[in-house]
């Protein structure tokens, strides 16, 4: 797809490094000093919940100035069925493009494509000030709890959207994160060790 100034495609072998590095200027400082992001996408895209075909890079001037990806996962119905879905990202766009509408861009243009293969629904942890604005809604409000969140507890970063209407319908249970998501300290440490050093710093509004 080519809009006014940028193109998005699918991500391709020769991108990986480039993304990696993308994704890791994206998120660096900006949930925990540092970042685990970019060795989170470089272990995702080998894992079999991974969904290629929905592996996405922004890209404007012949460079990559971001990228989106979805992971099939699933949510434990309460009586007793399994109901597939997709989860997303991580979602990054280069800082200084930031705030300038590439990111909906992108989001929305990766949900399109994912509805068109027949997913049903898409759920992951965010911001509903943003993504709000692409048609999420707080999770609770379809009847799907986060997995391990106490009862009572904070869950206004877990959001769905549905892309088949009613897909959700009459249904109350439990979302799994992919187990790929979750990734050693030490192995992100040795991972970014190939990346030009960078500062970590403790900055407000951080949540790890």
């Amino acid at each position: 797809m080519k809009t006014n100034d940028c193109t998005i495609r699918l991500e391709r072998t020769e991108d990986y490094r480039e993304v990696e590095g993308l994704v890791r200027e994206s998120f660096w400082n900006v949930y925990r000093p540092g970042c685990s992001e970019h060795f989170v996408i470089h272990v995702l895209r080998d894992d079999p919940a991974f969904v290629k075909e929905l592996d996405f890079v922004m890209e404007q001037d012949g460079r990559l100035i971001g990228q989106n990806m979805f992971m099939r996962t699933v949510i434990n119905v309460d009586d007793g069925r399994v109901i597939p879905v997709l989860t997303m990202g991580p979602i990054g766009i280069v800082p200084e493009l930031k705030h300038r509408g590439y990111g909906k861009k992108l989001l929305d243009y990766s949900l399109e494509k994912a509805a068109a293969m027949g997913f049903g629904a898409v759920l992951f942890e965010g911001n509903i000030g943003f993504y709000g604005h692409s048609g999420f809604d707080y999770a609770r409000k379809f009847g799907i709890r986060y997995h391990d969140l106490p009862e009572g507890a904070d869950d206004s970063f877990f959001l769905c959207r549905e892309l088949i209407p009613g897909y959700l319908n009459g249904i109350t249970g439990v979302y799994q994160t992919p187990q790929g998501y979750y990734v050693d300290d030490a192995d992100v440490e040795e991972f970014d060790k190939a990346f030009p050093p960078k500062e970590k710093l403790k900055l407000p509004g951080q949540i790890f």
